[in-house]
């Protein structure tokens, strides 16, 4: 169950991270951003990232429970 509530903080800090970097034009090298055209705007992405983001997340939510 903690896995689950660390998804939507990783996918806001994905986002959030994403978008200022991507938006500045930089893949994010290690972050290897990816971008997606929906509707005429650029949703940014990194899984590496995400993945990241989760594992921290979810540690904090296993120490706080």
């Amino acid at each position: 169950m903690t896995l689950v509530k660390a998804l939507l903080p990783s996918t806001i800090l994905t986002l959030a991270v994403a978008a200022v970097v991507g938006s500045a034009g930089s893949t994010g090298g290690f972050l290897n951003l990816q971008d997606a055209h929906l509707s005429g705007h650029v949703i940014y992405w990194s899984w590496p990232f995400f993945l990241v983001a989760s594992a921290i997340t979810w540690i904090l939510a296993q120490r706080i429970e």
